[in-house]
């Protein structure tokens, strides 16, 4: 049988590398985002024109639907996405949720968010080929991130549009 011995000094040098790595567990999470970093992350993507490279929030899929939002609208969604397949026609949803068009050319964005514990309310401005648009967007944490709960456009709301099928 062998015996592996190890000096203090060696002994003494391996304490010190273990402690000098960061464990994982210990290590800080990142701090939640807030409420209007998550919407400046969202509308920064609509800035410019869809002709010219402004690609907007990507929902073509499920985990996307429910990175930005709560769970009862995501499911909303995805549930009249899939009837609207089967039955081979478009979905409810047919323009883009954030910005209520199918194509835009945003400028002059302003974002205002007024945030109280899990709810926030963020008012977004800007023009739209021109012309002066306001969309206020209702916010929710769950859990540690924001999603969003429902969106109100000049023409109605999108939970709205789910209602009225």
């Amino acid at each position: 049988m062998t015996c592996l011995m190890m000096s203090r000094r060696g002994f003494a040098l391996s304490l010190a590398a273990v402690l000098a790595t960061p464990a994982p567990l210990l290590a800080r999470a990142e701090p939640a985002a807030t409420a209007k970093s998550f919407v400046e992350g969202i509308y920064s993507k609509y800035v410019g024109s869809t002709t010219h490279g402004a690609t907007g929030i990507d929902l073509a899929n499920a985990s996307s639907v429910r990175r930005y939002f709560t769970p009862g609208l995501a499911s909303l969604i995805l549930e009249d996405e899939a009837a609207a397949h089967q039955r081979g026609e478009p979905p409810t949803l047919d323009g883009d949720a954030f910005v209520g068009h199918q194509d835009w050319d945003i400028a002059d964005l302003s974002i205002d968010v007024k945030e109280i514990g899990s709810k926030g309310t963020a008012t977004v401005s800007f023009n739209n080929f021109g012309k002066a648009e306001k969309i206020v967007v209702e916010l929710l944490k769950v859990g540690e991130s924001w999603r969003i709960a429902d969106i109100t456009w000049d023409t109605g709301t999108l939970r709205g549009l789910f209602r009225k099928k």
